[in-house]
């Protein structure tokens, strides 16, 4: 029955050697189109309930703790489904399955916008976590099948934008359905992004390859590694993951990247319209700002850590981090509007840039047959720990004292990043 999910075999007519190059450009493009478009609108569900969150506030009369742990739900769930299903990832073809998550995932958000109660909210959204945890295993291990490391840095920058693409423009959505709709109407914010991204799973799909083998090319040239090939997934997860030390260090250095990012994305909406006066519009913009900035300052520096740095990427990392450091308090005590979508999108540039780059350097230490499952638990500690401490840990202690209570929890986790990839990089010797 499942049977097209299945690795595509080997094509049995090879493409000329003189053709080749051009036919791997045209392929190469079809995969960062197809990665890109999948992932935006993996985003696009995902961002839903985060952008509803001020309105169901209201609606629904949720508290911030819950919607907190609603939030924790999500990451949770979709933490444990992205390392199981990135283990599954390495079996099967990306390009189908990455489409089925999506249109899984589509499912249960639809569902969401349908009901008041709260503990159904709560198993919805765990349905929407762990279908949502088949997108990034799949797209990145496309990527690290079609691009040698002289060029993943770019193209994993590239298609990380895809992150920025599918929030900011559910921030558009969502902001467009409470204009025309108005806010009563919630059930809509849920309904026509999903509606949107069932039919866009077919095109990802037929857009999509899945190895060169497979369409008569030969297999990417690994300077690293090369695809080592154990007979059982048990197997090649212990050897090519559990047992590398440097894939946990950046597994556990993720999530605390991640406490950053969701602890500025997650509450965004309602730190703005309550603590800094925001309407409903200023709110969108400042939200699309964040996502959308990061999109070139993303791209220039994985081109910089490919073209400039050799595949060097902790040097980056290093002064992202710093950054980081220096404008959390500053986003904590502007008060202006222009200050703040100027400090909104610094952050943008920088947090994603960091997470970006961890994911490659799983990907350049990992062979192919393992990197799903790499970047699997490298998502698990990412969201089931990084996001519940700034979901549920920030809206706690938001609730029960103030705002200044959870930007220490953000400031902190920008410490400790910051002090750890100084370590490794000098622990390997500038090597990565």
């Amino acid at each position: 029955m499942f049977t097209w999910l299945k690795p595509a075999p080997v094509a049995k007519k090879q493409i000329a050697i003189g053709k080749q190059h051009n036919v791997l450009y045209k392929y190469r493009l079809r995969i960062l189109i197809s990665t890109i478009l999948a992932y935006a609108l993996y985003y696009i569900v995902k961002s839903d309930f985060t952008l509803s969150s001020p309105y169901l506030t209201k609606i629904d009369h949720l508290t911030k703790a819950e919607i907190g742990l609603v939030l924790s739900a999500l990451a949770v769930s979709y933490g444990i489904g992205k390392f199981f299903m990135g283990i599954i990832a390495d079996r099967l073809n990306p390009r189908y399955f990455v489409a089925l998550g999506l249109i899984i995932s589509s499912i249960f958000n639809l569902l969401f916008g349908y009901t008041n109660n709260y503990h159904i909210m709560f198993l919805l959204m765990i349905g929407v976590g762990v279908s949502q945890g088949i997108g990034a295993p799949c797209c990145q291990k496309s990527l690290a099948t079609w691009f040698d490391e002289k060029n993943l840095g770019t193209a994993t920058s590239i298609w990380n934008t895809s992150h920025n693409i599918g929030s900011g423009t559910a921030s558009v959505i969502v902001g467009t359905i409470v204009t025309i709709l108005g806010v009563s109407n919630v059930k809509n914010i849920f309904l026509i992004p999903s509606l949107i991204s069932i039919g866009m799973a077919f095109i990802v799909a037929w857009i999509g390859v899945d190895t060169p083998e497979s369409v008569g090319l030969p297999p990417i040239k690994k300077e690293k590694n090369e695809n080592i090939h154990h007979n059982k997934t048990l197997i090649a997860l212990k050897e090519n993951v559990l047992k590398n030390p440097l894939v946990w260090s950046m597994c556990i250095l993720n999530a605390f990247s991640y406490i950053l990012r969701y602890g500025i994305e997650d509450w965004l909406p309602i730190y703005l319209s309550s603590a800094k006066g925001f309407n409903t519009t200023s709110v969108s913009i400042a939200f699309s700002i964040f996502e959308y900035s990061a999109v070139p300052g993303t791209i220039i520096l994985g081109l910089l850590s490919d073209k400039v740095l050799s595949g060097k990427r902790l040097p980056i990392i290093i002064t992202t981090s710093l950054i980081v450091l220096l404008v959390v308090p500053c986003y904590m005590l502007a008060h202006t509007k222009l200050l703040i979508m100027i400090i909104l999108s610094i952050l943008g540039i920088c947090i994603y840039a960091q997470q970006v780059l961890i994911g490659i350097v799983i990907m350049d230490v990992l062979p192919i047959e393992s990197v799903a499952s790499g970047i699997g638990l490298s998502g698990f500690f990412g969201y089931a720990f990084g996001e519940v401490v700034a979901s549920y840990g920030i809206g706690s202690i938001v609730g029960k004292t103030n705002w200044n209570g959870g930007f220490i929890v953000v400031f902190i986790s920008a410490f400790v990043c910051l002090s750890f990839f100084i370590y490794l990089n000098r622990k390997f010797n500038h090597s990565i």
